[in-house]
């Protein structure tokens, strides 16, 4: 029995090892600092060698931020095209993989918004808010890209985004104010705080207190 869960499990374990030699480079990008092309490249191939052992959408949205980090190091021709629709690929790989990681889905909505396809970087950045919609390290992002896609978006979406600025306020109540004075945001921002609820009232007050 011991041996047969072992063989059950070598292909994750291989493929978790193989994907150690792309650490660094992920904790580069992460920090700010991304290495130079031949090592996001080498570190791009290592998440490609662990994912045919297991596919894991973790590692093709880590394979994306790479891809992406190289296609913009790369000076414009058809080797940032082709970088730029393999990071593509692989981030919708991605949340094929692993639908409910907001960051991937966030990642997505880059993209398609690059490359000018707005009505499928709204839905993305729809599925962004939707798996996830308390995400500090996302909010503010999500609420910038949106007004970016404001004359895209439904109805549905449009409501998503008012909440999204809320209970952004509620976390982050200064930068949701500096927003407000922003005249592509007021009206927006406005609006939004205008719908605060009961419940989300309370959880402002237990973060900050009574201002």
């Amino acid at each position: 029995m011991g041996g047969l869960l072992l063989w059950m499990g070598t292909p994750q374990l291989v493929a978790a090892l193989v994907a150690l030699d792309a650490d660094a480079a992920l904790q580069g990008v992460r920090s700010g600092s991304p290495g130079s092309p031949d090592q996001l490249a080498m570190a791009g191939e290592a998440l490609t060698a662990a994912n045919r052992w297991e596919k894991s959408g973790e590692r093709e949205a880590a394979r994306a931020v790479l891809l992406t980090f190289q296609a913009q190091g790369a000076p414009p021709g058809p080797d940032r095209d082709r970088l730029s629709a393999e990071a593509l690929a692989a981030a919708s790989a991605a949340v094929r993989l692993a639908p409910g990681q907001p960051h991937a889905w966030a990642h997505l909505a880059t993209l398609l918004e690059r490359g000018g396809d707005r009505k499928r970087a709204v839905e993305a950045l729809r599925l962004s808010i939707l798996s996830g919609a308390v995400e500090p390290a996302l909010m503010m992002w999500r609420i910038e890209t949106a007004l970016r896609l404001r004359g895209d978006m439904d109805a549905e979406a449009l409501s998503l985004l008012r909440r999204q600025i809320r209970l952004a306020w509620i976390i982050m109540p200064d930068e949701i104010a500096a927003l407000s004075k922003r005249p592509d945001a007021h009206d927006l921002v406005t609006e939004s705080l205008s719908l605060l609820n009961e419940e989300e009232m309370a959880h402002y007050v237990r973060l900050h207190g009574k201002r």
